[in-house]
């Protein structure tokens, strides 16, 4: 394979009409199918270039070519890259992220790798096919979906000689991630810096060169000291590569930035294999299995084990094949339409002609007040999303939870786990698609949480709780945590968990979550507080991390800003989480509804004529006069601020401004805004960028307001419309980042980088790309929750039938029917 990517060719019998794969729902690294199972799979295959005087070849790839492009094969326990070319990494996660294997590691026959195998990623799976020697193998790697940290691998060999022999070669080359600050390479200036701010980007970006030069030498120096030399163990018929401290030998009590204690790595031959075959295991990771000829299968297994009985309970569990399924991954969260509604077998066909017959500055689907069924790309990135948020899972032993890490970047890059607020919008969606996980989910929250009400912004390593260098005192948080309890216990009926104790961060004792409410709602009253124009207090930051480098005075922005975010958030949550508190606390019921109130007041106050402002910046000079700041509007369309014509009003200019110009989502300002030293360029991150968050909330917005607007919304926001606007760029297909590059920014469609994240570099995995459109979704169809539980109240232009399965239960337009417990 061409490792520089350019015109490399994936695929050893890759069938593809260039043309349609230019602009299809694939872009030009391969298509939508479905696998042996009827689920949704993506068949990775890189096109040839378009014949011409200019060639059109996929530009953006990661830095080992196509061939490195990754999809996930995960689960709380075990978390897994698995790369086109064939090669898979392995991470262990639950006391930080540390990265086992790299790309050395190959299978195939022996001394014949695959050349350019044939690649399908799938729920909880990734298969490659490819042919060498006359022979015709495929390899299938997976994950169950209960967690355990195991992966089961099929092979299967067509066409060997006898004689011929298979051979998987695992090579451990492990990384500790420690925890980064500054992770960005040399970026040049975009386009248009000059002077001062073309001299502070070089500046501020030579300096976080450096300081991830550092990093990497630190995490490569310590990378040789964590794993010991391999030994083979017969009688199990594997070979481990053990840690040099056992994840028995230390205990996860305490927090800690680092530990060097890991589970053993192993890579075993199913006993079935092994009965009858002389199957040969050596030290050096590589597992060899004689071929009979003609038609092989067999089955291997690679996990991660805490003891000796753990990995004997991994290998026992690896032989059922039933949880490695794609259609135990697609029990998540399914949605069914009539027949002639959907078609998910013509989807991309379907949305590319519509999308090249659409006349410029014709209404998109919905504008014209006809009813709307759910795009086919929306129906089957239902239970991708669901399985790819549940995948996202980890485990961390301090915790003794799992939560849905948000991944990319942050986490793969930085080695940092968080925000809570991204585990509060994971956690909204989860309560109907995996319920224990989002209970869980809301438990790290707690342990996140100190007495006083103060949440940390991230933790790293064995549970370290931190401020990731941005937040001492993140104002949004509290309201965060309100939002996803009250929306847990309303949509689990899970009233029990309100009154079970749970320990405070740091050992400073515990509280039922009821009380943990009662808190958070006085921390918002009373610590949070109010600025002179009646908003909420902007602390050190709301949703929006770089908010404070929009302003000229960052010392009285802290001090006394105020966040439009924030006060239209808790126009919608306090009333709603002070019913979790009535029957305890009745009085801090009452204030929280009258702080509401006052609150409503004070964000209606903001109108500008045509939206709100975003707050005010602490020296008496409003945010967003000028500016429509997209997050500054979205809580207020869910919570009704402003009059109906206001409102009405609202969604028009958002639609004219934000939405209707992107092909891939709304962007989160009209156009860009000055930042300080220029450290994020025009249409990048917050500064105009594409959020999968705020678009989420945006749909649920439309879906009050003009819900032929939110199906439209979700269609746009799709992975199948991002490769359609951008196919060239591998991410935004099966998986994304959290943001995108406007259409009105330099490299648009792909992601940002700003001095601490190269979320370039990682641009895949990230919790709120999946997590965001099924929080859309599911507000789209009518699905909301109340103190009596969810009900379903269908929203005028949108299907007239259509069933959404989760693990909780089955929702139809008639409401919903939970599973029996």
């Amino acid at each position: 394979m061409n490792r520089s990517g350019g015109s490399a060719r994936v695929g050893v019998d890759a069938d593809i009409d260039i043309d349609t794969v230019a602009v299809g729902a694939g872009g030009r690294f391969g298509r939508w199918t479905r696998d042996r199972e009827g689920e949704p799979a993506f068949a990775f295959r890189v096109a040839e270039p378009v014949p011409g005087p200019e060639p059109v070849v996929p530009r953006l790839v990661p830095a080992g070519g196509a061939a490195a492009c990754w999809h996930a094969v995960a689960n709380a326990g075990i978390t897994a890259t698995a790369h086109a070319g064939g090669w898979t990494t392995i991470w262990a996660t639950s006391r930080g992220m540390v990265r086992l294997t790299g790309p050395a590691s190959r299978w195939g026959l022996r001394d014949q790798p695959i050349p350019d195998p044939d690649a399908t990623f799938g729920l909880g799976h990734a298969e490659w096919t490819g042919r060498v020697g006359g022979a015709r193998v495929t390899r299938r790697l997976a994950a169950p979906v209960d967690g355990e940290a195991v992966l089961r691998i099929d092979v299967t060999v067509d066409g060997a000689a006898p004689g011929a022999v298979y051979e998987e070669h695992w090579v451990v080359e492990p990384r500790a991630l420690l925890v980064g600050a500054l992770m960005s390479t040399f970026e040049p200036p975009p386009p248009g810096y000059r002077g001062r701010e073309r001299a502070a980007w070089r500046g501020l970006y030579t300096l976080s060169a450096v300081v991830r030069a550092a990093t990497n030498a630190a995490r490569l120096a310590i990378g040789p000291t964590l794993v010991g030399a391999a030994r083979v163990d017969p009688r199990r018929g594997a070979v481990v590569f053990p840690a040099r401290r056992r994840i028995a030998e230390v205990p996860a009590t305490t927090p800690a930035w680092f530990d060097r204690a890991l589970p053993d790595l192993f890579v075993a031959v199913c006993p079935d294999t092994r009965a009858g075959r002389d199957v040969r295991i050596d030290e050096s990771g590589r597992v060899s299995v004689p071929l009979a000829g003609g038609h092989d299968t067999f089955g291997l297994a690679v996990g991660l084990a805490r003891d000796e009985p753990d990995l004997d309970r991994l290998l026992a569990l690896a032989d059922d094949p039933e949880p490695f399924s794609s259609r135990a991954w697609g029990g998540f969260a399914r949605l069914e339409l009539p027949a002639d509604a959907s078609d998910a077998s013509d989807a991309s066909d379907a949305a590319d002609r519509s999308a090249e017959d659409r006349p410029a500055g014709a209404p998109r689907a919905g504008e014209a007040g006809d009813a709307v069924a759910p795009d086919p790309d929306v129906v089957r990135e239902v239970t991708w999303h669901a399985a790819a948020l549940v995948a996202a899972e980890q485990h961390d032993d301090h915790f003794g939870r799992r939560y849905v890490a948000q991944g990319s970047a942050y986490g793969f890059v930085h080695g940092l786990q968080g925000a809570p607020r991204d585990y509060a919008l994971s956690a909204v969606p989860l309560a109907l698609l995996d319920p224990p996980a989002a209970r869980e989910q809301l438990e790290v929250m707690m342990a996140m949480t100190g007495p006083s009400g103060r949440t940390a912004y991230a933790h790293t390593g064995r549970g370290q709780c931190t401020s990731g260098g941005l937040h001492a005192a993140p104002t949004d948080l509290p309201l965060f945590f309100l939002w996803a309890l009250t929306e847990y216990v309303w949509s689990t009926g899970d009233h029990a968990f309100l009154d079970r104790p749970q320990p405070y961060r740091g050992g400073a004792g515990e509280a039922t979550p009821r009380e943990r409410a009662r808190r958070a709602l006085r921390y918002v009253d009373e610590v949070v507080g109010r600025g002179e124009h009646g908003l909420l207090r902007v602390g050190s930051g709301d949703w929006s991390d770089p908010i404070s480098a929009m302003v000229a005075d960052r010392g009285a922005f802290h001090e006394h800003g105020e966040s439009g975010f924030n006060t239209a958030f808790a126009v919608h949550v306090l009333p709603r989480a002070a019913a979790l508190v009535d029957e305890t606390n009745p009085d801090d019921a009452t204030q929280a509804r009258e702080l509401a109130l006052d609150l409503r007041e004070a964000m209606a106050r903001t109108w500008t004529g045509s939206w709100f402002l975003r707050g005010w910046d602490g020296t008496g000079r409003p945010i967003g006069e000028e500016h429509l700041f997209l997050d500054g509007q979205v809580w207020a369309l869910i919570a009704g601020i402003g009059s109906a014509d206001q409102r009405a009003a609202l969604v028009d200019e958002i639609a004219r401004r934000c939405d209707d110009p992107s092909p891939i989502g709304a962007t989160i300002l009209d156009r860009p805004h000055d930042v300080r030293l220029g450290m994020l360029a025009p249409g990048w991150d917050c500064n105009g960028g594409v959020w999968a968050t705020i678009n989420a909330l945006l749909a649920w917005g439309y879906a009050v307001h003009d819900p032929a607007r939110a199906w439209a919304s979700l269609r746009s926001q799709s992975l199948a419309a991002h490769a359609r606007a951008y196919p060239d760029i591998w991410y935004g297909i099966w998986s994304g980042p959290d943001a995108y590059n406007a259409h009105f920014g330099s490299r648009p469609g792909e992601t940002f980088v700003q001095p601490a994240t190269p979320m370039r570099e990682f641009p895949v995995m990230n919790s709120n790309a999946h997590a965001g459109p099924l929080l859309g979704l599911v507000r789209t169809l009518g699905i909301e929750t109340e103190s009596s539980g969810v009900v379903v109240a269908p929203r005028p232009g949108g299907p007239d039938a259509w069933r959404l399965t989760t693990r909780a239960g089955t929702f139809t337009p008639d409401g919903f029917a939970p599973h029996a417990r």
